[in-house]
């Protein structure tokens, strides 16, 4: 969603929206604005899904108990982590080690190893830019770029089952793609306690691109700000569900969203110029 990003930074944010996003044209004004700030620890798929309170969420001290030894096999112990990511919650680490023990069960030994590597030296690069309380220099924030595109790497190999294990509704992927598009992630972020997963895919053709969002029914996330922002909207039936679908003239960005009360969960698409027809057939293909 390349051209939509750089209409909608033209569009100031209220604070109260200033929570963690994985994904969509949030997470890149998000990344510009705090630029001279340290960021909450950014781990490849799951970026800045960090979620408070998870460990009560998903059954109490079981997480903790059960990937205790691979933080610290990691880390050393859960006071080095937090050297490196101070502002997070113990919540927030419960699912770090909730996470390991996902990346452990579903890939291989080497890659792993690989992953767990990249782990250990962004903490490193973290808690030595904390210490001495400065923003990473050129390098270390070129290297922390990279390492972040080669845990995506890894991490989408299993971004959707964990997805699935923190979601109440069942998570589908779009079986339709538009002549020229290429899928270019899946992902989910989580916002808030007590908030499930919102999974997403990416995809693009050249500069323009479009991203699938499936959440909760009842829930809303920072997306819902730029979905306020189309200047025009049309409501109508399609396949027995209810789609309202919004688009701008003036930078050519189109959404078109759609509940499923029976299954508890909605989906939205935000694109940059893709056509109505087209986007509903994306839509219709997540909910056969």
């Amino acid at each position: 969603m390349n051209n939509i990003r750089e209409e909608f930074e033209k569009i100031e944010i209220p604070d109260e929206l200033n929570s963690r996003v994985a994904s969509g044209v949030q997470q890149a004004k998000r990344e510009k604005k705090r630029k001279s700030k340290y960021p909450n620890w950014v781990l490849g798929a799951v970026a800045s899904i960090m979620i408070v309170g998870i460990g009560s969420a998903m059954g109490g001290s079981y997480i903790v108990d059960a990937a205790e030894s691979l933080l610290n096999q990691l880390f050393g112990s859960k006071e080095k982590l937090m050297e490196a990511y101070p502002d997070e919650s113990s919540g927030e680490i419960s699912f770090m080690e909730q996470h390991l023990e996902f990346a452990e069960e579903n890939l291989t030994e080497g890659e792993f190893t690989n992953l767990s590597a990249l782990y250990k030296e962004q903490a490193e690069i973290w808690r030595e830019v904390r210490a001495e309380d400065r923003s990473p220099d050129v390098e270390e924030a070129a290297r922390l770029h990279e390492i972040k595109e080669l845990q995506f790497s890894y991490e989408n190999q299993f971004a959707l089952k964990e997805a699935q294990y923190l979601s109440s509704y069942t998570v589908t992927q779009p079986t339709y793609v538009p002549e020229g598009y290429k899928q270019t992630k899946e992902n989910f972020f989580i916002t808030g306690e007590g908030d499930e997963p919102v999974v997403t895919f990416d995809y693009s053709k050249g500069d323009v691109g479009y991203t699938t969002y499936q959440q909760e029914i009842n829930q809303t996330d920072d997306f819902e700000y730029i979905w306020g922002h189309f200047e025009n909207t049309k409501s109508y039936s399609l396949s027995g569900h209810e789609f309202i679908f919004k688009y701008s003239e003036e930078n050519q960005a189109t959404g078109l969203r759609v509940k499923v009360p029976d299954q508890g969960f909605k989906i939205t698409l935000l694109a940059d110029t893709l056509s109505k027809e087209e986007a509903e057939k994306v839509v219709l293909s997540m909910l056969e």
